[in-house]
């Protein structure tokens, strides 16, 4: 299981940012380029994922709010997006995206969450029910048990992810560990 690729819209100080990503790598650069804020987003998807967590724990809790997390630099475009590619290993391709902007009391609320499996598409909301009771966006159906069955697979390999930060002098030297 792996992601395939990572796009993200207005996510810290990303406008716009598309990545493909091979089975392993290596995430380099200068300090305040963004290094970061990249992986971070692979963290908010854990957190999303999370049983004890949702959206609203990892948008308010977890990272100051909306107006935290999207960058500054979107000014004319509010919302904030996280897609991304996984491959499960069963030959076709899962699609995740979620994307949320804050209401009027500054609660991330879905604007559109969007799950495929190869071309059939699983989940896209919002829905009808979801237009006549807005209070359903405030949770995205990757946190609800009762609405990720067909996706709950990737909903797993979300709450499984792991962050570790390595520091680069151990890489170089295993030994001194």
């Amino acid at each position: 299981m792996r992601f395939t690729r990572i796009r993200l819209e207005n996510w810290k100080n990303f406008l716009e940012v598309d990545v493909p990503l091979q089975r392993r790598v290596f995430v380099v650069g200068p300090n305040a380029s963004g290094k970061s804020n990249l992986l971070d987003a692979f963290r908010f998807l854990r957190d999303v994922a999370d049983p004890e967590g949702g959206l609203q724990r990892a948008v308010q809790t977890k990272r100051g709010g909306v107006s935290q997390l999207r960058s500054l630099h979107a000014r004319r475009y509010p919302n904030v997006a996280v897609d991304v590619g996984v491959d499960l290993e069963n030959g076709l391709e899962w699609n995740y995206r979620l994307e949320f902007k804050q209401d009027n009391r500054g609660r991330p609320i879905v604007q559109r969450e969007l799950v495929r499996h190869g071309t059939r598409v699983i989940r896209d909301r919002p829905d009808d029910e979801d237009k006549k009771d807005t209070t359903r966006l405030t949770q995205t159906h990757m946190e609800q048990v009762s609405a990720n069955k067909e996706f709950r697979q990737l909903t797993a390999f979300f709450s499984r992810i792991k962050y570790l930060h390595i520091v680069p002098q151990l890489v170089r030297d295993p030994k001194r560990s």
